[in-house]
């Protein structure tokens, strides 16, 4: 009988550290008491980019058999203001199984319709923008790691479909 209800609990344990969902949505809500809002999606490299409460999260989720799974294990969250102008952000990270990865953010009730952003090498990435957020890996011509990014860039930039800039990084 105690084999049987060690099998039992060892089961139970182990389904719950795989719970796997529907969608992205409800996989990184079972991680959080607090509501989230899902924003952005960067399906090939499986991250997601949410919101909790004032928090940004960029973060691995995995997607097998048609069903979702979040564990907060490779994460990166943050809160960021501005004193003058608009608040953005713009973030460089490793991501085991993923690698270098570029993400962003603007804070305005303005619709951004892409980021810019400009580096001192004379390149110019451009990304199409979702919900006022960016996930991107870093181009091919940075040879240099999440860690020394703020270094070869020059400024960012937040575009209207108008092509206005909206706010500039720096």
């Amino acid at each position: 009988m105690k084999r049987i209800t060690l099998f039992i609990l060892i089961l139970f344990t182990l389904s719950g550290c795989n719970m796997s969902y529907e969608s992205i949505e409800e996989a990184v809500q079972s991680q959080w008491k607090t509501p989230i809002k899902v924003v952005n999606q960067d399906k090939n490299n499986q991250l997601v980019y949410y919101f909790d409460q004032s928090q940004h999260i960029l973060g691995t989720y995995q997607y097998e058999n048609g069903k979702y799974r979040y564990d907060n294990e490779q994460s990166i969250g943050t809160v960021f203001d501005s004193e003058s102008g608009l608040p953005f952000l713009l973030s460089a990270n490793h991501f085991d199984g993923v690698g270098e990865i570029i993400h962003g953010a603007i804070k305005t009730e303005q619709e951004v319709d892409r980021f810019v952003i400009e580096y001192k090498c004379g390149e110019k990435q451009e990304i199409q923008a979702r919900n006022n957020t960016f996930i991107t890996e870093f181009p091919s011509y940075l040879t240099i790691d999440a860690d020394g990014f703020f270094g070869e860039v020059e400024n960012a930039y937040a575009y209207d479909k108008n092509n206005e800039i909206i706010e500039s990084w720096k």
